[in-house]
């Protein structure tokens, strides 16, 4: 596929000397293998803290974190098997934005848009032939394929739940060396070509009006013109949230996160704190409960804790203190959160 060429100026890969940073969301793929947050953090040797935290996590340790999880599955291409899984529901931001596109022309074009908010600084584009169309992801790095394989490999499973056919890939290119061809072929409909400049999931032209299922362009629109604030993990909204988010989980680890605590950790004083937060429409209360309801949440969806853990890792005096609060933020049980990912 030497021909294939970049639909748009201005999709030109990143220079190489880009920070990478990937989103948050990554954490959900080893939840799709069935692992827990905490076994991965151990096998990366991250901590806990950070990855629960929230915050974008740079490639580097996106890299320990897939190396973690390959030592755990001993699977040589888990992120391939992860990809195929994945459904509409776990894909959050990206599925819904691919899901809502008229045809798969547009997803295309949708996906490539919301993909470099998902991993910011990376040579993410689309590329045309005249016999072909799709996706091309140039890596940082050689040191891993798991990161291209699982979006490649969801984008080819949503692909093929929102078409309703069982679309096979024109064209597989893969910047690593060859690695379980068969798997690859199995899944994708064809072989991959190894050791290319960059690596590539391209459709036929001919399949590119292929209608989706159950399509609102207006949906996919508001969501690729948000994409970026709706990836981007709270903590990351502004350089004061996010250095708010750090002090109080620091005050919060330490047993004392009230709002003389967090704004000495921030070198401030508590009424200048709280003129800060007024000048974002928060208080103290309602940015504590954000960060709490956050933490908890990924906390349940992990599976790996008991709710009566949850609540006491969280401060709260008993399951029934996190029940209440959990249902005046969102109207829910944690039990039926939990249940409702399973």
């Amino acid at each position: 596929m030497r021909d294939i060429a970049s639909r748009d100026a201005r999709l030109e890969p990143a220079p190489t000397t880009t920070p990478i940073r990937v989103s948050s969301y990554v954490l959900s793929w080893p939840r799709v293998l069935g692992l827990s947050l905490p076994e991965v953090a151990r096998a990366a040797a991250l901590p806990l803290e950070r990855l629960e935290s929230g915050e974008a996590l740079t490639y580097e340790d996106t890299l320990r974190l897939w190396r973690g999880i390959e030592a755990l599955t001993g699977d040589p291409v888990w992120g391939l098997h992860a990809g195929a899984r994945f459904t509409l529901d776990q894909m959050g931001v990206v599925g819904t934005a691919l899901a809502h596109a008229t045809h798969l022309d547009a997803a295309i074009d949708a996906l490539t848009r919301v993909m470099r908010y998902f991993v910011q600084g990376a040579a993410i584009r689309r590329v045309d032939s005249a016999v072909a169309a799709g996706i091309e992801y140039k890596m940082p790095t050689l040191r891993s394929r798991h990161g291209a394989d699982t979006i490649f490999a969801a984008t080819m499973a949503l692909v093929r739940h929102c078409t309703g056919q069982a679309l096979a890939a024109h064209a597989v290119e893969h910047q690593m060396p060859r690695c379980c061809e068969d798997e690859y072929a199995r899944f994708f409909g064809v072989a991959p070509a190894w050791d290319r400049p960059t690596t590539q999931l391209l459709f036929s032209r001919d399949s590119l009006a292929l209608p989706f299922r159950g399509a609102a362009p207006g949906v996919a629109e508001l969501l690729s013109e948000h994409a970026q604030r709706l990836l981007a993990p709270a903590s990351q909204s502004s350089p004061f949230a996010q250095a708010f988010s750090e002090a109080f989980w620091r005050a919060h680890e330490a047993g004392d996160a009230t709002i003389d605590t967090v704004a000495a950790l921030l070198g401030t004083s508590a009424r200048s704190l709280q003129r800060k937060l007024a000048a974002t429409g928060k208080t103290f209360a309602t940015t504590r409960a954000e960060l709490l309801h956050r933490r908890a949440y990924e906390l349940l969806i992990e599976d790996a804790l008991t709710i009566e853990a949850i609540a006491a890792r969280l401060g709260y005096s008993s399951r029934a203190a996190l029940e209440r609060a959990f249902v005046r933020w969102c109207g829910r049980t944690p039990h039926a959160v939990r249940r409702d990912r399973r």
